[in-house]
Protein backbone atom coordinates (compact mmCIF):
# COMPACT_ATOMS: atom_id res chain seq x y z
CA UNK A 1 0.00 0.00 0.00
CA UNK A 2 2.81 2.42 0.90
CA UNK A 3 4.69 1.53 -2.30
CA UNK A 4 1.54 2.35 -4.27
CA UNK A 5 1.58 5.69 -2.46
CA UNK A 6 5.06 6.44 -3.81
CA UNK A 7 7.19 5.31 -0.86
CA UNK A 8 10.91 5.83 -1.33
CA UNK A 9 12.31 3.15 0.94
CA UNK A 10 15.19 3.31 3.37
CA UNK A 11 16.38 1.04 6.18
CA UNK A 12 16.31 1.46 9.96
CA UNK A 13 17.69 -1.32 12.17
CA UNK A 14 16.79 -3.91 9.53
CA UNK A 15 13.28 -2.53 8.95
CA UNK A 16 12.26 -0.98 5.66
CA UNK A 17 10.98 2.55 6.28
CA UNK A 18 9.61 5.19 3.89
CA UNK A 19 12.00 8.16 3.74
CA UNK A 20 9.62 10.26 1.62
CA UNK A 21 6.79 9.79 -0.83
CA UNK A 22 7.19 10.54 -4.53
CA UNK A 23 4.09 12.03 -6.18
CA UNK A 24 2.70 10.61 -9.39
CA UNK A 25 5.10 11.15 -12.26
CA UNK A 26 8.19 11.31 -10.02
CA UNK A 27 10.51 8.30 -9.78
CA UNK A 28 10.30 6.66 -6.35
CA UNK A 29 14.06 6.63 -5.91
CA UNK A 30 16.11 8.54 -3.37
CA UNK A 31 18.15 11.53 -4.50
CA UNK A 32 21.53 11.39 -2.80
CA UNK A 33 23.44 14.64 -2.48
CA UNK A 34 25.16 16.83 0.08
CA UNK A 35 23.08 19.66 -1.38
CA UNK A 36 19.33 20.21 -1.64
CA UNK A 37 17.56 18.24 -4.35
CA UNK A 38 14.09 18.24 -5.87
CA UNK A 39 12.80 15.85 -3.21
CA UNK A 40 12.86 18.72 -0.73
CA UNK A 41 9.71 20.10 -2.38
CA UNK A 42 7.86 16.85 -1.68
CA UNK A 43 9.18 16.57 1.89
CA UNK A 44 8.02 20.17 2.44
CA UNK A 45 4.51 19.17 1.36
CA UNK A 46 4.51 16.30 3.87
CA UNK A 47 5.61 18.66 6.67
CA UNK A 48 2.93 21.18 5.67
CA UNK A 49 0.25 18.47 5.75
CA UNK A 50 1.14 17.61 9.36
CA UNK A 51 1.17 21.26 10.39
CA UNK A 52 -2.07 22.26 8.60
CA UNK A 53 -4.14 19.10 8.00
CA UNK A 54 -3.15 15.52 8.90
CA UNK A 55 -0.43 13.01 8.11
CA UNK A 56 0.17 9.30 8.67
CA UNK A 57 3.61 8.07 9.68
CA UNK A 58 4.49 4.37 9.60
CA UNK A 59 6.19 3.79 12.99
CA UNK A 60 6.11 -0.01 13.23
CA UNK A 61 9.91 -0.32 13.75
CA UNK A 62 9.68 1.34 17.20
CA UNK A 63 11.05 -0.85 20.00
CA UNK A 64 8.21 -2.03 22.26
CA UNK A 65 8.43 -3.76 25.66
CA UNK A 66 5.84 -4.85 28.23
CA UNK A 67 6.64 -4.85 31.94
CA UNK A 68 4.27 -6.55 34.39
CA UNK A 69 4.15 -8.39 37.69
CA UNK A 70 3.77 -7.42 41.38
CA UNK A 71 7.24 -5.87 41.47
CA UNK A 72 7.02 -3.96 38.17
CA UNK A 73 6.31 -0.50 39.59
CA UNK A 74 9.07 -0.52 42.20
CA UNK A 75 11.55 -2.03 39.74
CA UNK A 76 10.93 0.56 37.02
CA UNK A 77 10.92 3.39 39.55
CA UNK A 78 14.42 2.40 40.61
CA UNK A 79 15.66 2.52 37.01
CA UNK A 80 14.01 5.56 35.42
CA UNK A 81 14.86 9.16 36.30
CA UNK A 82 11.31 10.48 35.91
CA UNK A 83 8.30 9.65 38.06
CA UNK A 84 6.17 6.83 36.70
CA UNK A 85 2.88 7.91 35.11
CA UNK A 86 -0.45 7.11 36.74
CA UNK A 87 -2.81 4.53 35.22
CA UNK A 88 -4.07 5.72 31.85
CA UNK A 89 -1.24 8.22 31.47
CA UNK A 90 2.02 8.48 29.51
CA UNK A 91 5.34 10.27 30.06
CA UNK A 92 8.90 10.44 28.79
CA UNK A 93 11.50 8.79 31.02
CA UNK A 94 15.21 8.07 30.79
CA UNK A 95 17.32 5.14 31.90
CA UNK A 96 20.68 6.63 32.85
CA UNK A 97 24.12 5.17 33.30
CA UNK A 98 25.74 5.23 36.76
CA UNK A 99 27.62 8.33 35.55
CA UNK A 100 24.43 10.15 34.56
CA UNK A 101 24.69 9.52 30.81
CA UNK A 102 21.61 8.56 28.81
CA UNK A 103 21.44 4.81 28.27
CA UNK A 104 17.89 4.84 26.90
CA UNK A 105 14.85 7.06 26.39
CA UNK A 106 11.39 5.52 26.82
CA UNK A 107 7.86 6.65 26.27
CA UNK A 108 6.27 4.98 29.29
CA UNK A 109 2.55 4.21 29.35
CA UNK A 110 0.83 2.75 32.39
CA UNK A 111 -2.10 0.71 31.14
CA UNK A 112 -5.37 0.39 33.05
CA UNK A 113 -4.48 -3.17 34.08
CA UNK A 114 -1.42 -1.85 35.92
CA UNK A 115 1.19 -3.12 33.48
CA UNK A 116 3.65 -0.83 31.69
CA UNK A 117 4.24 -0.37 27.96
CA UNK A 118 7.67 1.01 27.02
CA UNK A 119 8.58 2.43 23.60
CA UNK A 120 12.05 3.41 22.43
CA UNK A 121 14.04 3.99 19.25
CA UNK A 122 14.24 1.14 16.73
CA UNK A 123 18.03 1.31 16.87
CA UNK A 124 18.05 0.21 20.51
CA UNK A 125 15.87 -2.90 20.54
CA UNK A 126 18.53 -5.49 21.44
CA UNK A 127 20.60 -3.10 23.53
CA UNK A 128 17.66 -1.89 25.64
CA UNK A 129 16.26 -5.38 26.14
CA UNK A 130 19.66 -6.72 27.21
CA UNK A 131 20.16 -3.84 29.67
CA UNK A 132 16.75 -4.29 31.28
CA UNK A 133 17.02 -8.09 31.35
CA UNK A 134 20.24 -7.87 33.37
CA UNK A 135 18.48 -5.71 35.96
CA UNK A 136 15.48 -8.02 36.50
CA UNK A 137 14.99 -9.23 40.09
CA UNK A 138 15.83 -12.87 40.69
CA UNK A 139 12.54 -13.60 42.50
CA UNK A 140 10.40 -13.55 39.34
CA UNK A 141 8.29 -10.60 40.55
CA UNK A 142 8.80 -8.72 37.25
CA UNK A 143 8.13 -9.99 33.74
CA UNK A 144 9.76 -8.25 30.77
CA UNK A 145 8.57 -9.06 27.24
CA UNK A 146 9.86 -7.77 23.91
CA UNK A 147 6.70 -7.26 21.84
CA UNK A 148 8.32 -5.28 19.02
CA UNK A 149 7.28 -7.84 16.41
CA UNK A 150 3.78 -8.27 17.82
CA UNK A 151 2.48 -4.74 17.27
CA UNK A 152 2.58 -2.30 14.40
CA UNK A 153 2.25 1.45 14.83
CA UNK A 154 0.75 4.26 12.81
CA UNK A 155 0.98 7.87 13.96
CA UNK A 156 -2.00 9.94 12.83
CA UNK A 157 -1.03 13.55 13.49
CA UNK A 158 -2.13 17.05 12.58
CA UNK A 159 -4.96 19.47 13.45
CA UNK A 160 -7.49 17.19 11.71
CA UNK A 161 -6.30 13.95 13.36
CA UNK A 162 -9.29 13.78 15.69
CA UNK A 163 -11.74 14.17 12.79
CA UNK A 164 -10.06 11.32 10.91
CA UNK A 165 -9.91 8.89 13.83
CA UNK A 166 -13.20 9.59 15.62
CA UNK A 167 -15.23 7.97 12.84
CA UNK A 168 -13.19 4.76 13.18
CA UNK A 169 -13.63 4.17 16.92
CA UNK A 170 -16.27 4.26 19.64
CA UNK A 171 -13.70 5.70 22.05
CA UNK A 172 -14.36 9.36 22.81
CA UNK A 173 -11.34 11.28 21.50
CA UNK A 174 -12.35 14.65 22.94
CA UNK A 175 -9.96 16.57 25.18
CA UNK A 176 -12.16 15.88 28.18
CA UNK A 177 -12.35 12.12 27.67
CA UNK A 178 -8.89 11.57 26.17
CA UNK A 179 -6.45 14.25 27.33
CA UNK A 180 -2.95 14.97 26.10
CA UNK A 181 -0.48 12.31 27.32
CA UNK A 182 -3.29 9.82 27.88
CA UNK A 183 -3.48 6.16 26.83
CA UNK A 184 -6.54 4.00 26.13
CA UNK A 185 -7.06 0.59 24.57
CA UNK A 186 -9.97 -0.20 22.26
CA UNK A 187 -11.14 -0.97 18.75
CA UNK A 188 -10.18 1.13 15.72
CA UNK A 189 -11.65 0.06 12.40
CA UNK A 190 -11.69 -3.73 12.64
CA UNK A 191 -8.57 -3.81 14.82
CA UNK A 192 -9.11 -4.76 18.46
CA UNK A 193 -6.78 -4.15 21.41
CA UNK A 194 -5.32 -1.02 19.81
CA UNK A 195 -3.26 0.96 22.31
CA UNK A 196 -3.81 4.62 21.48
CA UNK A 197 -1.26 7.02 22.99
CA UNK A 198 -1.99 10.71 22.68
CA UNK A 199 1.66 11.62 22.15
CA UNK A 200 3.77 12.13 19.04
CA UNK A 201 7.17 13.18 17.72
CA UNK A 202 5.76 15.93 15.51
CA UNK A 203 4.35 18.46 17.99
CA UNK A 204 0.72 18.49 16.83
CA UNK A 205 -2.60 16.99 17.86
CA UNK A 206 -2.21 13.29 17.26
CA UNK A 207 -2.22 9.68 18.40
CA UNK A 208 0.16 6.76 18.06
CA UNK A 209 -1.83 3.59 17.37
CA UNK A 210 -0.09 0.40 18.53
CA UNK A 211 -2.12 -2.41 17.02
CA UNK A 212 -1.75 -6.21 16.82
CA UNK A 213 0.28 -6.78 13.67
CA UNK A 214 -2.30 -8.98 11.85
CA UNK A 215 -4.56 -5.90 11.57
CA UNK A 216 -1.85 -3.79 9.91
CA UNK A 217 -3.12 -3.76 6.32
CA UNK A 218 -6.82 -3.35 7.13
CA UNK A 219 -6.17 -0.58 9.64
CA UNK A 220 -3.96 1.31 7.19
CA UNK A 221 -6.63 1.11 4.50
CA UNK A 222 -9.30 2.28 6.94
CA UNK A 223 -7.25 5.29 8.09
CA UNK A 224 -6.36 6.29 4.53
CA UNK A 225 -10.01 6.11 3.47
CA UNK A 226 -11.16 8.13 6.50
CA UNK A 227 -8.40 10.66 5.95
CA UNK A 228 -8.95 11.33 2.26
CA UNK A 229 -11.68 13.98 2.77
CA UNK A 230 -9.40 15.75 5.27
CA UNK A 231 -6.33 15.91 3.04
CA UNK A 232 -4.38 13.15 4.80
CA UNK A 233 -0.89 12.57 3.39
CA UNK A 234 1.58 9.77 3.88
CA UNK A 235 4.63 11.15 5.70
CA UNK A 236 8.18 9.80 5.63
CA UNK A 237 11.12 9.92 7.96
CA UNK A 238 12.79 12.89 6.25
CA UNK A 239 9.77 15.03 7.11
CA UNK A 240 9.80 13.58 10.61
CA UNK A 241 13.35 14.88 11.08
CA UNK A 242 12.25 18.42 10.22
CA UNK A 243 9.15 18.20 12.42
CA UNK A 244 11.02 17.02 15.52
CA UNK A 245 13.79 19.61 15.14
CA UNK A 246 11.21 22.41 14.99
CA UNK A 247 10.03 21.21 18.42
CA UNK A 248 13.56 20.75 19.88
CA UNK A 249 12.86 17.04 20.38
CA UNK A 250 16.22 15.37 20.83
CA UNK A 251 17.15 12.09 19.16
CA UNK A 252 18.67 9.12 20.97
CA UNK A 253 22.32 8.34 20.15
CA UNK A 254 22.80 11.72 18.48
CA UNK A 255 21.60 14.43 20.87
CA UNK A 256 21.49 12.03 23.85
CA UNK A 257 23.88 9.17 24.51
CA UNK A 258 25.75 7.43 27.35
CA UNK A 259 28.71 9.83 27.04
CA UNK A 260 26.64 13.00 27.53
CA UNK A 261 25.03 13.51 30.91
CA UNK A 262 21.31 14.20 31.23
CA UNK A 263 22.16 17.78 32.20
CA UNK A 264 24.39 18.23 29.12
CA UNK A 265 21.61 16.88 26.90
CA UNK A 266 19.21 19.47 28.41
CA UNK A 267 16.82 16.89 29.86
CA UNK A 268 16.25 18.74 33.15
CA UNK A 269 12.44 18.69 32.92
CA UNK A 270 12.43 14.88 32.81
CA UNK A 271 14.70 14.39 35.85
CA UNK A 272 13.11 14.07 39.31
CA UNK A 273 15.88 14.27 41.89
CA UNK A 274 13.24 14.56 44.64
CA UNK A 275 11.92 11.03 44.03
CA UNK A 276 13.51 7.87 45.43
CA UNK A 277 16.82 6.50 44.29
CA UNK A 278 17.39 5.65 40.62
CA UNK A 279 20.38 4.68 38.49
CA UNK A 280 22.65 7.69 37.97
CA UNK A 281 21.01 9.91 40.61
CA UNK A 282 24.12 10.28 42.77
CA UNK A 283 26.17 11.31 39.73
CA UNK A 284 23.57 13.90 38.67
CA UNK A 285 23.49 15.42 42.16
CA UNK A 286 27.27 15.67 42.21
CA UNK A 287 27.41 17.18 38.71
CA UNK A 288 24.80 19.77 39.61
CA UNK A 289 26.81 20.79 42.67
CA UNK A 290 30.03 21.02 40.67
CA UNK A 291 28.35 22.96 37.86
CA UNK A 292 27.53 21.85 34.33
CA UNK A 293 30.07 23.21 31.84
CA UNK A 294 28.37 22.44 28.50
CA UNK A 295 24.78 21.98 27.36
CA UNK A 296 22.77 21.12 24.28
CA UNK A 297 20.99 24.18 22.90
CA UNK A 298 18.86 24.85 19.84
CA UNK A 299 20.44 27.00 17.14
CA UNK A 300 19.23 28.47 13.86
CA UNK A 301 21.54 28.48 10.82
CA UNK A 302 21.16 30.62 7.71
CA UNK A 303 21.13 28.13 4.84
CA UNK A 304 21.21 28.30 1.07
CA UNK A 305 21.47 25.15 -1.01
CA UNK A 306 22.84 22.83 1.69
CA UNK A 307 22.04 21.93 5.27
CA UNK A 308 23.80 20.89 8.45
CA UNK A 309 23.86 17.19 9.19
CA UNK A 310 25.92 16.11 12.21
CA UNK A 311 29.28 16.82 13.89
CA UNK A 312 29.93 20.16 12.20
CA UNK A 313 32.04 22.46 14.33
CA UNK A 314 30.44 25.54 15.89
CA UNK A 315 32.47 28.76 16.03
CA UNK A 316 32.14 31.91 18.12
CA UNK A 317 34.18 34.96 17.11
CA UNK A 318 36.42 32.75 15.00
CA UNK A 319 37.12 30.21 17.75
CA UNK A 320 35.91 26.58 17.75
CA UNK A 321 33.60 26.29 20.79
CA UNK A 322 31.37 23.27 20.19
CA UNK A 323 29.78 20.86 17.75
CA UNK A 324 26.42 20.02 16.23
CA UNK A 325 24.84 16.73 17.31
CA UNK A 326 22.06 16.77 14.69
CA UNK A 327 20.43 19.25 12.35
CA UNK A 328 18.48 19.72 9.14
CA UNK A 329 16.27 22.14 7.26
CA UNK A 330 13.11 23.16 9.13
CA UNK A 331 10.48 23.47 6.43
CA UNK A 332 7.92 25.31 8.56
CA UNK A 333 10.47 27.90 9.68
CA UNK A 334 12.53 28.37 6.52
CA UNK A 335 16.00 27.87 8.00
CA UNK A 336 18.15 25.12 9.45
CA UNK A 337 17.57 24.06 13.04
CA UNK A 338 20.24 22.10 14.88
CA UNK A 339 21.30 21.08 18.35
CA UNK A 340 24.71 22.32 19.39
CA UNK A 341 26.79 21.30 22.38
CA UNK A 342 28.14 24.60 23.68
CA UNK A 343 29.77 26.04 26.80
CA UNK A 344 27.02 27.13 29.18
CA UNK A 345 28.02 30.79 28.94
CA UNK A 346 27.37 30.78 25.18
CA UNK A 347 23.96 29.09 25.41
CA UNK A 348 21.91 32.27 25.78
CA UNK A 349 19.39 32.95 22.98
CA UNK A 350 20.77 35.60 20.64
CA UNK A 351 24.42 34.50 20.88
CA UNK A 352 25.93 34.81 17.39
CA UNK A 353 27.76 31.79 15.98
CA UNK A 354 29.14 30.39 12.74
CA UNK A 355 28.79 26.87 11.34
CA UNK A 356 30.78 25.57 8.33
CA UNK A 357 28.58 23.82 5.76
CA UNK A 358 30.36 22.37 2.73
CA UNK A 359 33.22 24.79 3.25
CA UNK A 360 31.12 27.93 3.65
CA UNK A 361 30.95 29.57 7.07
CA UNK A 362 27.25 30.19 7.70
CA UNK A 363 25.79 32.65 10.19
CA UNK A 364 24.01 31.01 13.13
CA UNK A 365 22.49 32.02 16.43
CA UNK A 366 21.25 30.41 19.62
CA UNK A 367 17.45 30.43 19.80
CA UNK A 368 14.94 29.50 22.50
CA UNK A 369 13.87 25.89 22.80
CA UNK A 370 10.99 24.69 20.61
CA UNK A 371 10.94 27.45 17.97
CA UNK A 372 7.63 26.04 16.70
CA UNK A 373 4.75 26.35 19.21
CA UNK A 374 6.94 26.84 22.31
CA UNK A 375 3.95 26.61 24.67
CA UNK A 376 2.87 23.24 23.18
CA UNK A 377 -0.65 24.44 22.53
CA UNK A 378 -0.98 22.49 19.28
CA UNK A 379 -0.75 19.10 20.97
CA UNK A 380 -3.56 20.05 23.36
CA UNK A 381 -6.04 21.05 20.63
Amino acid sequence: ILSQGGAVWGVLNGWEVPNWFAPEGVQAKDQYSWRWTQKGHYVAEEVKAVRTAVGLVEMTPMTKFEVSGPGAEAWLDGILANRLPKAGRVNLSHHLTKNGGVQAEYVVARLENGSFYLISTPRAERWNFDDLSKLLPKDGSVQLRNVTNERGCFTVVGPKAREVLQGLTEMDLSNEAFPWFGVKSGTVGLATDVRMLRVNYEGELGWELYHPLPYQRQLLQAILAAGEPHGLRLVGYHALESLRLEKSYRAMYRDMNPELTAWESNLDRFIRLEKGDFIGKAALVRQKQEGVKQRSVTIAIDTDGASSLIHEGVYHEGRLVGRITSGSYAYTLGYDVAFALLPVELGTPGTKLQVPILGDLRKARVIAESPYDPEALRGRM
